[in-house]
């Protein structure tokens, strides 16, 4: 048995983390010119997987992956286990284990995850980590790594030596956590009053930041025995040691320049003869702290450069507003939009305003690219044609660049809109009856903040239509509509039926 660990001792906060879904490292798989697995029948390896809580919204979409999990902690494991006995998710293995000693049977698999782990943990283990996406991944499967850099990671660098400092002489893992709490809010407020946040300093700003964080997330990430930093050019050299190369960044847009002055853009391509230089480059003008990179064995040739036409496998969603509504669609007026995270961009196009007034009614749902350009054109009065479909395919990947549109090459299956007797995802419904953080169908978590939504979602197990809820309820009809509607848009509810 497993001796204890730091991670039995305090628990860390299990989430889900859609940025290394199967889907989204499939997708950026295809558009660098890869032929990934199918994620609906994948083999998904997550290293140091915690309570499973990334993996169990994978495991429960697709029946048919295998889904393995590795933690060290066992209280953690357990915890787990009990989740995926509860869902009945026979294709979810976890086990306790060690990075630095990983069972030769474990087999091949299509995605490896290692979110969180790297920078904590010491060289050898960095070491063992990458090797073991090597040595356990397909010949055309990806690796998600996620792991601290500079030149961002330096103020919290710089904070979290100044914590260790002051609570050396604290022991015990509440204790440390209480006496880092009253170290940050003293940085914080040691500001003088009335000053905004754009005129505090930066370290009061780290500092508030960090004081959001749980207690379990301090202690592991800022009080941690190794919090690692490193240069991305650096992490680069290491993965290509043991035969990895770089493939993309899990967040696409994190990759581009187009915030950046023409003369700055041009600079830059002299700066970075290849991708991983300028991947250095942009680091310092971001001052990134933190990447999410995808790996694949560095024998796959890849896409040197991303056109229209690399879409057209995909499916596309997005959740794009307009900022002026009531635009006429079919008129080449200009209209603005902005998308979830705050990215905006502008198109007159009428098959593109179109095109995106579908994906906004659908979303989350997302739609085949041939299927939306047929659908937008036969609202515009066209026929599409190349031109159409060249004129599409440019502008999903700039806005997927842009960061405004998600692309798909296998979305979890979900139900966009409540049918006669509505079923939720399972693990929301067991969530549900514990707090207001649940995870969606595609990976992603969603806070329950309509008071009614905690009571209406364990009652949705596919037994009950309209009718039983509102007596179930003793609520209004259009109270029950609204949270079911919200469900749909949160990919709440499952679209298999009910098993007899």
């Amino acid at each position: 048995m497993a001796a204890p660990t730091a991670y039995d001792e305090v628990d860390y906060p299990g989430w889900p983390y859609p940025q290394s879904h199967p889907d989204r490292l499939a997708t950026l798989a295809r558009l660098f010119g890869m032929a990934p697995a199918d994620p609906a029948r994948c083999r998904v390896l997550e290293l140091g997987c915690g309570d499973g809580a990334n993996l169990l919204p994978v495991a429960g979409a697709w029946p048919q992956a295998r889904i393995v999990g590795i933690d060290l902690a066992a209280s953690a494991i357990a915890r787990g286990r009990a989740a995926a006995e509860a869902l009945g998710l026979a294709n979810l293995d976890l086990r306790c284990g060690d990075l630095g000693s990983l069972p030769d049977d474990l087999g091949e698999f299509d995605y490896v995850i290692a979110h969180g782990v790297y920078s904590w943990i010491p060289a050898p283990l960095r070491r063992a980590l990458l090797e073991a996406c090597r040595r356990f991944l397909a010949p055309q499967g990806v690796a998600y790594v996620s792991y601290n850099v500079y030149p961002g990671g330096h103020l919290r660098a710089m904070l979290r030596e100044m914590l260790l400092m002051h609570i050396e002489d604290v022991a015990g893992p509440d204790r440390r956590c209480a006496a880092a709490r009253e170290f940050l809010a003293w940085v914080a407020d040691a500001q003088p009053d009335g000053q905004p946040d754009a005129a505090r300093s930066a370290l009061a700003l780290e500092a508030r930041r960090l004081a959001k964080r749980s207690d379990g997330s301090l202690f592991h990430d800022d009080l941690s025995g190794t919090f690692h930093l490193c240069y991305f050019r650096d992490f680069c050299a290491e993965a290509d040691a043991h035969g990895l190369q770089f493939l993309a960044e899990a967040d696409f847009f994190e990759m581009q320049d187009q915030d950046l002055p023409p003369a700055a853009r041009e600079r830059l391509a002299a700066f970075a003869p290849d991708l991983v230089a300028r991947e250095q480059y942009l680091d310092f003008l971001k001052e990134r702290r933190f990447r999410q990179t995808l790996l694949c064995r560095s024998e796959v040739p890849l896409r040197s450069e991303l056109r229209g036409d690399a879409v057209w496998e995909l499916s596309v969603s997005s959740a794009a507003e307009p900022e002026i509504p009531g635009v006429e669609l079919p008129s080449r007026e200009e209209q603005r939009y902005r998308g979830r995270g705050g990215a905006a961009f502008s198109t007159g196009e009428p098959l593109l305003k179109v095109a995106l007034d579908e994906l906004r009614r659908e979303w989350p749902r997302a739609l085949p690219m041939s299927e939306l350009l047929d659908a937008a054109a036969a609202r515009c009065g066209l026929k599409a044609g190349a031109a159409q479909r060249a004129l599409m395919g440019d502008f999903a990947l700039a806005c997927y660049a842009a960061g405004c549109v998600e692309l798909h090459l296998r979305q979890s299956p979900f139900a966009r809109w409540p049918g006669p007797r509505p079923r939720a995802s399972t693990l929301a419904i067991r969530q549900a009856r514990d707090g207001r953080n649940v995870t969606s169908l595609l990976g992603s978590m969603i806070e329950l903040d309509d008071p009614l939504a905690p009571r209406l979602l364990p009652l949705l197990d596919g037994t009950r239509d309209r009718a039983a809820l509102l007596r179930a309820l003793r609520g209004d009809g259009a109270a029950v509509d609204r949270c079911l509607e919200a469900f749909g848009r949160c990919a709440l509810l499952r679209a298999d039926p009910p098993q007899d």
